[in-house]
């Protein structure tokens, strides 16, 4: 089955289409992990040196991929 991660922060633009997608996706059949963090914004992983919260987030969607690839 195919599973997705999706990683959104509560203060991002596309927060509403990350949920549409996620319940699109599932209503399709496919695995959704819809992750919201709160008060991030768009691409915060890009801070991820000064950002605890982006760090966090890649560390997430590494495991997230080893989960799915072991």
């Amino acid at each position: 089955m195919t599973s997705t991660l999706i990683q959104v922060g509560s203060a991002e633009i596309l927060l509403d289409d990350s949920t549409r997608l996620a319940t699109l996706a599932k209503q399709s059949g496919v695995d959704v992990t819809l992750k919201i963090w709160e008060d991030m914004g768009h691409v915060w992983q890009v801070f991820a040196s000064i950002l605890p919260e982006g760090q966090q987030s890649i560390e997430q969607a590494g495991e997230f991929i080893r989960q799915q690839l072991g």
